[in-house]
């Protein structure tokens, strides 16, 4: 049964409104996969803070367009859902991954974040890669190292200043009082 052209609206609409704020996205292919199956993928999901949605190919490439990400025309083939991942995509696509591992009839077609696509075989290593608050850390640490050394550096003739100094007060009370000792002996 055909669907009003409203209707289509408000399904391109809809999948704009997923796709304005994703990461990115997981095309998958759900072929024969039952209400119970979805529902469990969906809660794992869930805990990503991710959804799964059924969608229409030809609705799916105007709404890809209208927020300017890529369109990868032989991903949309089929049967398609898509996985939109709103904070974390590789812990979105590992979940994808893992649970296509165990059940046959989810397919991990490749993905999509911004202009950029992947291919089925990119999905796995974008699961590997560490989540975006410790990529974030380690660039942090990655720029704050060089200045910390810096500092480090102009402490350094600072403190070593310090030590031959004291060493230096240090010899001068056993000078004196070497000095005066034997003064005392002398008196």
């Amino acid at each position: 049964m055909a669907i009003t052209r409203k209707r289509k609206e408000e399904l391109i609409q809809q999948y704009v409104d997923l796709l304005a704020d994703a990461r990115g996205v997981v095309i998958t292919e759900y072929r024969g996969m039952t209400v119970q199956h979805l529902d469990a993928l969906r809660g794992k999901l869930r805990e990503q803070n991710s959804s799964f949605t059924i969608t229409k190919n030809t609705l799916l490439k105007i709404a890809l367009n209208e927020v300017g990400m890529a369109v990868p025309e032989d991903m949309l083939k089929g049967p398609v859902a898509l996985v939109v991942a709103n904070n974390d995509l590789p812990s979105t696509v590992k979940t994808v991954l893992e649970y296509a591992d165990d059940n046959d009839l989810l397919i991990a077609k490749g993905g999509i974040s911004g202009e950029s696509t992947f291919a089925e075989s990119d999905l796995k290593a974008l699961s590997e890669l560490p989540p975006l608050d410790v990529i974030r850390a380690q660039l942090i640490g990655m720029t704050t190292m060089p200045i910390a050394q810096f500092l480090g550096l102009l402490e350094e003739p600072g403190r070593q200043l310090v030590g031959v100094i004291k060493a230096g007060s240090e010899c001068l009370v056993n000078v004196l009082a070497a000095y005066a000792a034997k003064e005392e002996g002398a008196a």
